[in-house]
């Protein structure tokens, strides 16, 4: 905003790329041990490399183009270090976007304001603020720097902002002068509205279309259940299910109808109660036999694909924000929460695990069917019950403050596990500056050979408890990589065998902890003998070995 200020879930101010604090963890200045007391024991751990192997999809490594809104550089410069392969437009400012003059409403966020905020955070010339499509000109262009595809977000709420002329009171809530209906008529015409077709024509008429350079894929709106408390000025009481379902069918169907190889990723559910009943949704009993709202929406989604012959959903979105008891993760630098981030992404997939927090509460945890924790397997199952063959996105994550040890230690680990799960799209939310950068850079810096973290995910038994997240991978070049995460606050050492018998050597060696605040190549020899390479991974720390057979 014009001001500077803004919220969004509590945005933190970031620390600048070269001075960030080790933080939240309180642990030692001094170097890490090179080996654990003696009885602290060994575990035993074999990467199965008889496997086919599972794919690991390039686009979990993916961001949200934010700018300038976390304070700190443009998100694209941290993009840019992380090498991330996809980035998203999206957040609560896209929902009214009008992208005929770039203005736009950010509700509860800040004063409900029409406002130039997102040309600002993109950092938008003035002289060119009025030209139609200059936000998304300039995210493409940033996507286009970083060698990244582009997803975008279209609006289905109903009105865009119509001007920059600051807070919105009650008074002038839509339909007023101050907003312009959404328009989704084949056809464009300036007196029903801003239509949003015409747009998709205008970026696949200069930009090709999604096979040929062009926008990736298009979010069918964001964090619809939330309407009434993010943006009331135009979403004035509780939309049904069955009105966004309308919506987003009639959208989907356009959008393929202009580009048929463009992705189309919807609901953007915010969080578990979304998901599960679309915020206690109006008309929630007429879908209730569905088990669940996301359920309903793929099955909605599917019965009309098939009368269509035409798949008009790609990949089931969610957003996934942790929660705890003990106090809100998100963009934490809290050290009293460290070993709750740490915790967290458990929740994603690990069988017997069961968060504290209202989530658990809400879906409840285990091996029952329906929706429940941990996440990933419960949406896979919805997807194969309502609509198979859809991928699965999580459009927006966040695992803490960039200023915090356990933040990067976090992100490590849900990223494995989105690589393992075999999630399709994953994109943080938040500049990936400081410690998150370092867990992106884990998986995708280059190692000796030129290779980043293998394409192939391989199963990895483990004796060594929670403390150790092990992700393996084979890669393309026939080594295998086992990326290490230790959340404890001693070494753990390791006998890793590989299930084949094949001797096992250690190729090189990077990560970051809490003395080497980069990610980089480090000098940590291993110990072989005979078919057995044991490994220690100092406390809290990240570490990617890169292994081959001697």
């Amino acid at each position: 905003m014009s001001d500077g200020k803004i919220s969004r879930r509590g945005m933190v101010a970031i620390l600048s790329a070269g001075g960030v604090a080790a933080g939240g963890l309180r642990l030692a200045a001094g170097p890490s041990k090179a080996a654990p007391p003696a009885d602290a024991g060994v575990a035993a751990v074999r990467i199965d490399d008889r496997a086919p192997g599972t794919a690991i999809d390039p686009f979990i490594y993916g961001s949200n183009e934010i700018g300038t809104m976390d304070g700190a550089e443009p998100s694209v410069e941290y993009d840019r270090l992380a090498g991330v392969t996809i980035r998203r437009l999206g957040g609560n400012l896209m929902t009214t976007y009008n992208w005929r003059d770039n203005a736009a409403n950010s509700g509860k966020d800040y004063e409900h304001a029409n406002n130039a905020g997102l040309l600002g955070f993109l950092g938008a010339p003035k002289a060119d603020w009025g030209r139609p499509g200059e936000v998304v000109e300039l995210f493409l262009a940033n996507s286009g720097k970083v060698g990244a595809k582009s997803l975008l977000t279209l609006p289905l709420a109903g009105y865009v902002a119509a001007d920059f002329n600051g807070a919105v009171p009650p008074g002038e809530a839509a339909p007023s002068p101050r907003f312009v209906a959404v328009d989704w008529s084949d056809k464009e015409d300036l007196s029903r509205g801003v239509n949003i077709p015409a747009f998709v024509k205008r970026l696949v008429a200069e930009h090709g279309g999604a096979d040929a350079g062009g926008v990736r894929g298009y979010y069918l709106d964001n964090e619809p259940g939330l309407w009434p408390q993010t943006h009331p000025r135009i979403v004035k009481s509780p939309p049904t299910i069955k009105g966004l379902i309308e919506k987003s069918l009639r959208a989907a169907a356009v959008i393929k109808k202009i580009d048929p190889k463009a992705w189309v990723l919807g609901p953007a559910s915010w969080g578990a109660p979304e998901f599960l009943n679309f915020q206690n949704a109006p008309d929630w009993g007429d879908y209730k036999s569905h088990g669940t709202f996301l359920a309903a929406y793929l099955a909605a989604f599917r019965a009309e694909s098939e009368r269509k012959g035409v798949r008009l959903l790609d990949l089931l979105d969610v957003h996934w924000y942790p929660q705890d008891r003990r106090g809100a993760l998100y963009g934490s630098e809290n050290p009293a929460l460290a070993a709750e981030i740490l915790d967290a992404p458990r929740s994603l997939d690990e069988p017997g695990f069961c968060e504290q927090s209202w989530v658990s509460d809400l879906l409840g945890c285990g091996s029952s069917s329906g929706l429940r924790l941990p996440l990933l397997p419960s949406l896979r199952e919805i997807i194969a019950e309502n609509f198979p063959g859809l991928g699965l996105s999580i459009g927006e994550y966040n695992y803490g403050g960039p200023g915090q040890l356990s933040t990067g230690l976090g992100v490590a680990d849900a990223l494995g596990r989105f690589g393992r799960s075999g999630v399709n799209v994953a994109a943080h939310w938040g500049a990936l500056a400081g410690w998150v950068g370092e867990a992106f850079r884990l998986y995708r810096m280059k190692d000796a050979d030129g290779q980043s973290f293998g394409a192939q995910s391989l199963p990895v038994e483990s004796g060594a408890g929670p403390g150790l997240s092990l992700f393996a991978a084979r890669g393309s070049n026939g080594l295998t990589d086992l990326v290490a995460i230790n959340k404890t606050a001693r070494p753990i050492i390791f006998d890793l065998r590989f299930a084949s018998n094949r001797p096992a050597a250690l190729r090189g060696t990077l990560g970051f902890d809490q003395i080497r605040r980069q990610c980089s190549f480090l000098d940590e020899p291993g110990d072989d003998s005979d078919l057995v390479l044991r490994l220690t991974t100092p406390e809290f720390s990240a570490r990617r070995y890169v292994l081959n057979s001697r």
